[in-house]
């Protein structure tokens, strides 16, 4: 878990939460970087969520998938050219997010359905345009298109659509 300050700067309050966090085993990293602690977040879910959402599949079951590495990179690659374009210093190399995925995915949590999938499952609108939808609309801000990120919210948005005709 990462964490980091609007400001960027500490405070005791944001010492006391980290201190809660470790004690609880929970492992905490305090980051001075927010908007890379925040896209982090964001490109690891433009992978998983999207992804096990689209396939109904745990993450577990995502990453047993012998092209996982393969269409995960593709991804994280994309997200991160967008981050570079935007100036923004990421928390972790391309292969350090690949590696997150990995292990989120197959040891800390692979019975777990991420919360977009949460959301699909009972037909409430999902947040892919605050996910890969930001991300291809921060690319474009850059001269970039993200046209991986920008196929998955169009392929996210398709079941959302086919699910409400079906509800009819």
């Amino acid at each position: 878990m990462n964490l980091a300050n609007y400001t960027e700067e500490p405070d005791e309050m944001t010492h006391k939460v980290v201190a809660e966090l470790a004690k609880a085993n929970i492992n905490p990293t305090l980051t001075t970087n927010f908007q890379g602690t925040l896209m982090a977040k964001v490109v690891f879910n433009s992978v998983v969520n999207t992804l096990c959402t689209l396939f109904e599949i745990t993450m577990g079951e995502y990453a047993a998938f012998e092209k996982a590495d393969e269409l995960s990179l593709a991804l994280i690659n994309e997200a991160y050219d967008v981050c570079e374009r935007a100036g923004v210093k990421m928390l972790n190399s391309r292969q350090e997010e690949l590696d997150t995925v990995n292990y989120v995915s197959k040891v800390a949590n692979p019975l777990h359905y991420p919360s977009m999938y949460q959301d699909m499952s009972k037909n409430r609108p999902t947040e892919v345009d605050y996910i890969n939808g930001y991300l291809v609309d921060l690319g474009r801000k850059y001269n970039y298109e993200a046209h991986t990120h920008t196929f998955l919210t169009n392929l996210v948005h398709l079941a959302e659509h086919t699910r409400q005709q079906r509800q009819n």
